[in-house]
């Protein structure tokens, strides 16, 4: 009797002996899905404590059911999770399952015992992140001022030509090119999400209209139509130091055009010159903008941009008729020089001419630079794609 019970104890602590290594020793599994989660309970609905990427190593201590308990490293701390069987496999022996006291329900005589239901447990879905823009399109109109330049140094300095040759103070202004509409469109995409880098362009026209008399009768009149076109193109960078206010910067070239129209007319006389000259060139732009979100993706822009386009390098064709019918066009570059008028003083004239003019009633030639140089204020929406 005393043997059996010496070998008794000896079974017992060879078995306790295996579960201590057993326990020491756990088992490894292999994540085999994109991301796996850990959770704190052997539940799909428990808690999400860690996700971890495709080919993970886990050390796991024992199973309880579908889920395997593995350690974590969190500092200096151990903590314990469950991953769900279907998203790892088994690289080493498995732990040993820890059974669940699953008795099964009494079944009363005569009812007929229900089949097993298959269980399936789908994988949890990975956090959703923020969605990354694909480009900004921008869609805007307003309007915009320039200073003009040689181009209504012109229209003024004809009307203050026949004002000394008539010897006749002129009732009226000529007005200059200032003011315009102005169209513009962008696509910008971004390179971090705080800065873009984008591609546009404006569309922007001005024009005027003026009308100077010199005799008490009105018969002695001088009317100038001078107008300006402008089509830049820019490459440019935007940056938010906020979600809703943004600076722009970059460089643009533009494309240019220069019109011309004078004529005079007295009871007897009449004079008429036009001309039309095209040039382009580069300049630099920046601007501020604020935004306000309507609805997704759409919002509205207002924007402030001020650009530098000193515009050189003209070249057109000019045409001139009298009241007889005399017609004459000439083609060449857009030139500004100093005219003298009959009673010798000098004024600003600009013509399109085949060569630089000179002679004894001219000084100062020089290609003429219409400036586009300005501000331009615009009310848009931009959509995010």
């Amino acid at each position: 009797m005393k043997a059996k019970i010496q070998i008794i104890l000896v079974l017992l602590v060879l078995l306790s002996s295996i579960s201590v290594i057993a326990q020491s020793n756990p088992s490894q599994i292999k994540v085999v899905t994109e991301q796996a989660n850990i959770r704190l309970r052997p539940d799909i609905g428990s808690v999400i404590i860690r996700q971890v990427p495709k080919g993970t190593i886990l050390a796991s201590w024992e199973k309880t059911g579908e889920w395997y308990k593995v350690e974590l490293e969190e500092g200096q701390e151990q903590v314990f999770g469950y991953v769900h069987e279907s998203l790892v496999i088994l690289i080493s022996p498995p732990p040993p399952e820890k059974i669940k006291d699953e008795t099964p329900p009494e079944i009363e005589e005569g009812e007929p015992a229900e089949p097993p239901r298959p269980r399936f447990i789908p994988p949890s879905p990975p956090p959703s992140q923020p969605t990354k823009p694909l480009f900004d399109l921008f869609l805007s109109g307003g309007g915009g001022f320039v200073l003009g330049g040689d181009i209504n140094d012109g229209a003024q300095g004809l009307a203050d030509f026949y004002s000394q040759a008539l010897i006749a103070e002129g009732r009226g202004d000529v007005d200059p090119v200032r003011l315009g509409l102005v169209y513009g469109i962008e696509l910008s995409i971004p390179l971090l999400p705080n800065l873009f880098v984008g591609l546009g362009g404006d569309y922007f026209e001005s024009k005027e209209t003026s009308r100077v008399e010199y005799s008490a009768a009105g018969s002695d009149v001088f009317l100038t139509r001078p107008k300006i076109q402008a089509l830049p193109v820019r490459a440019f960078f935007t940056f938010y130091p906020t979600t809703s206010f943004y600076i722009k910067a970059g460089v643009e070239y533009t494309f240019a055009k220069a019109f011309y129209f004078y004529r005079f007319e007295t009871a007897n006389t009449l004079e008429e010159w036009r001309g039309e000259a095209k040039a382009q060139d580069f300049g630099f732009m920046g601007g501020l903008g604020i935004e306000w979100e309507l609805f997704k993706p759409v919002r509205l822009v207002v924007e402030a941009l001020g650009r530098y386009a000193m515009i050189k390098g003209f070249e057109g064709e000019s045409s001139y008729r009298d009241n007889v019918g005399i017609l004459n066009t000439e083609s060449g570059k857009l030139y500004i020089y100093q005219g003298t008028s009959s009673s010798g003083g000098t004024v600003p004239l600009l013509f399109i001419r085949e060569t630089e003019p000179s002679g004894p009633d001219v000084s100062d030639s020089k290609e003429a630079t219409v400036n586009f140089s300005g501000v331009s204020v615009k009310v848009g929406i931009k959509i995010r794609f």
